[in-house]
C-alpha cells in the first residue's frame, strides 16, 4: 500500500510527464494505436456501407451481442436502473436460458444469477431470454443465435395470458398498464424500450 505523500509524488510526475515531450517509445505506441483506430472507422463505414445502416442502430436495437457476458451485462444495467421499479411495480421476473449445441448442456439463470451467466462462454448454440410481467399476466421472449460466441437476434414473442400476440400490440398494451400502474411514467422521455 502506498502512503499518501508517495501517491502525490506518483501523481504529480504523472503530471509533470505531461508537459514533456513524447518520447520515441512513446510515438511508437501513440501511432500503433491511432493505425488501429483509424483500420477499425474504415472497416466500420464498410460494414455500414453494406448494411445501408449504422451498427449502433443495430446495438440500439438489441439484434447482436459480443457473447453471453455482453447480454448479461446489459440486463445487470436494466435491472440497475428500471428492472427493479419494475420488479416492485409489476412484479417483474427475468429467465436467461443457454443451450450450448457442442456440449448439449443447458443452463438457466435468473436475474440475481446474471453475474455468473458473464462467465459462459460457448461458441454455438442457442440464448432465450424471457421477461415475465406477472401481475399484468404478459411475457416477452427473444431469442438469438449464438455463432462464434457472437449472439444475433432471431425472433422476439410476446404473450398476453399466455397467447401469443403481435409484438407491437403486445408492446403497446405493455406501455398502456405501464402508465396505469405509475402514472409518473407517462410523458416521461423513456420508451417502451427501456421497460423490455
Amino acid at each position: 500500500m502506498t502512503s499518501a505523500p508517495q501517491e502525490i509524488k506518483r501523481i504529480l510526475d504523472v503530471e509533470e510527464a505531461l508537459y514533456m515531450p513524447i518520447s520515441d517509445q512513446d510515438r511508437q505506441l501513440i501511432d500503433e494505436f491511432l493505425e488501429l483506430r483509424q483500420a477499425y472507422q474504415l472497416v466500420t463505414r464498410r460494414i455500414e456501407n453494406a448494411l445501408q445502416a449504422p451498427l449502433d442502430h443495430y446495438q440500439q436495437q438489441r439484434q447482436f451481442y459480443l457473447d453471453v457476458g455482453d447480454l448479461a451485462h446489459f440486463r445487470l444495467n436494466f435491472f440497475g436502473l428500471v428492472g427493479h421499479f419494475l420488479q416492485n411495480t409489476v412484479g417483474l421476473t427475468y429467465r436467461l436460458e443457454l443451450w450450448d449445441r457442442e456440449s448439449h448442456r443447458k443452463h438457466s439463470f435468473s436475474d440475481q444469477e446474471l453475474a455468473a451467466a458473464m462467465h459462459c462462454e460457448f461458441r454455438t448454440g442457442t440464448v432465450v431470454e424471457t421477461l415475465m410481467y406477472d401481475r399484468l399476466n404478459f411475457r416477452l421472449r427473444r431469442k438469438f443465435d449464438v455463432h462464434g460466441q457472437h449472439l444475433y437476434w432471431e425472433k422476439s414473442q410476446f404473450f398476453v395470458a399466455g397467447k401469443e400476440v403481435p409484438l407491437t400490440d403486445g408492446l403497446m398494451r405493455l406501455q398502456q398498464e405501464l402508465e396505469a400502474c405509475s402514472p409518473g411514467l407517462h410523458g416521461t422521455i423513456l420508451k417502451i424500450k427501456e421497460f423490455t
